[in-house]
């Protein structure tokens, strides 16, 4: 006997792939203490996103690409394996990147005070959740 461990949405089938990422991002930033959230294409390209008006989506995407690529190339360079997180500290808050399989990359501005831990933990899951929705055919 097979058993699904696939994640339940919990909703009908007819969701595009758009309103399934746009769920993935409106549960990350109800774990609070983000101020933006996106997922985006290792090419720097925007997928989705959550900002503020004050924050171009689209550069931000490539700059998280930018960084990626970087911590990936040192990371090769090193033989230390694969890259798993990358945060950026700042005066007004911390960037957090976690890839979300081999295509896409999860993204979070956070507040200055904000307990990494635990949006950490819900990014992971997170980034599981639009591995697999990108994933579909």
């Amino acid at each position: 006997m097979l058993v699904s461990l696939k994640y339940n949405w919990g909703e009908d089938m007819t969701k595009t792939k758009k309103e399934k990422l746009d769920d993935v991002l409106t549960a990350l930033m109800q774990v609070g203490q983000i101020k933006a959230s996106g997922i985006v294409s290792k090419e720097g390209l925007l997928i989705n996103s959550r900002t503020p008006p004050d924050v171009d989506a689209r550069i931000f995407s490539a700059l998280c690409s930018t960084i990626m690529g970087a911590a990936e190339a040192a990371s090769g360079q090193m033989n230390t394996g694969n890259v798993s997180e990358i945060s950026v500290k700042t005066q007004q808050g911390t960037i957090v990147l976690i890839p979300a399989g081999d295509k896409a990359i999860l993204t979070a501005l956070t507040d200055p005070e904000a307990q990494l831990g635990l949006i950490l933990y819900e990014m992971e899951s997170r980034a599981n959740q639009v591995e697999e929705v990108l994933g579909e055919i």
